[in-house]
Order: structure tokens, then sequence, then C-alpha cells
């Protein structure tokens, strides 16, 4: 028996990856704070969401097809801006995604798709859902510098971390020696120009029922000295009222597997980025099995 075998015990896969293909709900709020004398402003989506995942030799592929989206705000200065956003999921709503055997995001697989797609709502939706040509021209710019980097940002995307997370190198038996730390991940602050978050994702509580595999995932933040020093403590130099010791970063993530295929039956994600009371932005995501309504006729 080796060394390793002894204190973890064999490597056997807690979860087991097999072929499927399902519908989700994807609910998301975005709250922000800004400021004691302003009321919180939220924004809400709503989507609905086919995956598919399967397994060739060491890869999985996962395609992520967007069916429907609606979303909602009571601000006002948001209404346009959430029309906009909703209308602008239609241009590329299928998404082809390799991944390797433990679940990291490797590439987008359709990044020519993606862009035949644009290149066609560009010539036939774009004067209509954005009439002032300012406006037009802000959004090409800013919509192919995106495309450019799309595989990039996508790692950094909540949604599709909480959607293709990188959990198949869990093992059992877990015990008191056993750790589990995803791979680097980062995502830019909502509140901070130029501060960019490193963090990963550390396994805090695991649970086992029958075909049922219960996980949850704390952010460890790995540049937090660094970015306190070069950009967060600046902002407090002139607080009377507030300190440092108020700043909150944090990721949460809670998962319910499905053990004999992988798929997740149900997640939610709980994100704060906060400099203090009056000053922050919340992510709350809500994943779930569609419901299937049955017609009595």
């Amino acid at each position: 028996m080796s060394v390793s075998n002894f204190f973890f015990g064999e490597n056997i896969p807690l979860l087991q990856l097999e072929k499927f293909s399902q519908e989700y709900t994807l609910n998301v709020e975005n709250t922000f704070l800004m400021g004691k004398e302003n009321t919180p402003i939220s924004l809400k989506t709503s989507s609905e969401l086919l995956v598919d995942q399967h397994k060739e030799t060491d890869f999985i592929y996962n395609r992520v097809n967007l069916l429907k989206i609606t979303g909602d705000t009571e601000d006002h200065a948001l209404k346009f801006f959430l029309l906009q956003s909703l209308a602008l999921a239609d241009i590329s709503p299928n998404i082809h995604i390799k991944r390797n055997a433990n679940g990291k995001i490797l590439s987008v697989e359709n990044k020519d798709e993606l862009w035949k797609s644009w290149e066609e709502w560009k010539e036939h939706k774009l004067a209509s859902v954005f009439p002032e040509e300012k406006d037009q021209v802000k959004l090409v710019a800013n919509y192919e510098k995106g495309l450019k980097s799309f595989e990039g940002e996508l790692k950094k995307n909540l949604q599709y971390i909480l959607l293709l997370p990188e959990v198949y190198s869990l093992i059992f038996p877990p015990n008191e020696y056993y750790s589990f730390l995803s791979s680097p991940l980062s995502i830019r602050s909502r509140l901070v120009q130029g501060v960019e978050y490193s963090y990963q994702l550390k396994l805090v509580k695991l649970e086992e029922e029958n075909n049922t595999l219960f996980v949850e995932f704390h952010a460890v933040l790995n540049n937090r000295e660094e970015l306190i020093k070069s950009h967060i403590k600046k902002l407090y130099e002139n607080e009377k009222k507030f300190s440092v010791d108020q700043f909150e970063f944090s990721v949460k993530i809670r998962y319910n597997f499905e053990k004999s295929t992988g798929r997740i039956m149900n997640a939610e994600l709980y994100f704060v980025e906060k400099m203090h009371e009056h000053l922050a932005y919340m992510i709350d995501m809500d994943l779930k099995i569609k419901s299937v309504e049955l017609s009595i006729g």
C-alpha cells in the first residue's frame, strides 16, 4: 500500500461522469449599495438553459444553450440597460465548452460560430435595438473587444463557474487530512477600478446520502494583502466612520449532485464585495432543474 493510500484511502471518484442533457432555471439577483442616502439598486434575471455534457477520453464537453431570458428592475436608470442586455443575450445563445477531466474550463470550441452570429445580428438587428449611431459605434467596439477576449472572460464569469464546476477530482473517502482547492480563479471588482481579485474555491463541507452528494465551497482570497496595500486602503484614508477592517470579499457555492452521473440537481452561489456597510455589491444565484408542467385533459 502506498503512503498516499494509507492516509487518504483509494482514489475513488465521488462523482461519476455520464452523458446527460438537462434543462435548468437560473435566477440571478444583482444588488448595489451606493451610499447611505441612496436606496439599494437591484437587477434580477431569470434564464432557462439547456446543458448537455459528455466525456471523450480525458476531456469533458459541454453545450450551454440559452433558451429564454427575462429580467426586471425597479431602477429607472437601469431599465434601458437591462432591455438592451436582454436583446444582446439573443446574439449567441449557444456556447460549446471544453474542460479537463477535473472540470476546469479550458476553451470555447465554437468561437467562429459566435463571430458569425454577431455579424448577422449586427447587420440585421443592431439599428433597431440601438437607434442612435453613437450607441451603435460604442456597442460594436465593446462587443467585438469582448469577443476577442471571450474565452478568458467566460472563465471569470460566476454563472459559468456555477454551471460548470471543477469538482470531478473529489475522491472518497474524505477525512481530516483531505483538503480540496480549485485551480486559481479571478474576477474584476465592480466597486474599485483597477482591482482584480485572485481566489480559489476551498471545500468546506461534504455530505453523502444514497445517490446524492452535497458539497459547499468558500473562496480563499489569495491577493488580499497586496490589494489592501495597493488600492483598498486608500479608500479609507479620509473616512473617519469606516476602516479597512470592514472590507469583505466572499464567494460561497453549494451543490447537490447526482453521484451516478455528475449532474447538478440544484446549486446556490452567494457573492459579496463590500468596502463598508453603504458601499457593496452582491450577487445571489439559484440554479434548479426546470420543473415540468403537466397538462390535464
